[in-house]
C-alpha cells in the first residue's frame, strides 16, 4: 500500500457520482407514468373512432 501526506489526501478527489439511487428511480416511475398515460389515451382515441364510448347518462 502506498503511504500519502495529509497534504495528497486533501487534494484527493473521486469516487463520488452525481446520479444516485433514488434519482434514477424517479425517472423510471416518470417513464412509466408517461407510458400509462399513453396507452390511456390510444385507447381512448381507439374507442372514441370505432364509436364504442360508454353514454353519459
Amino acid at each position: 500500500m502506498i503511504k500519502m501526506s495529509n497534504e495528497n489526501l486533501d487534494n484527493t478527489t473521486g469516487g463520488n457520482t452525481t446520479i444516485n439511487g433514488p434519482i434514477i428511480n424517479a425517472v423510471i416511475s416518470i417513464i412509466d407514468l408517461l407510458r400509462e398515460a399513453g396507452y390511456s389515451l390510444g385507447s381512448g382515441i381507439r374507442r372514441f373512432s370505432e364509436n364504442k364510448v360508454c353514454p353519459l347518462e
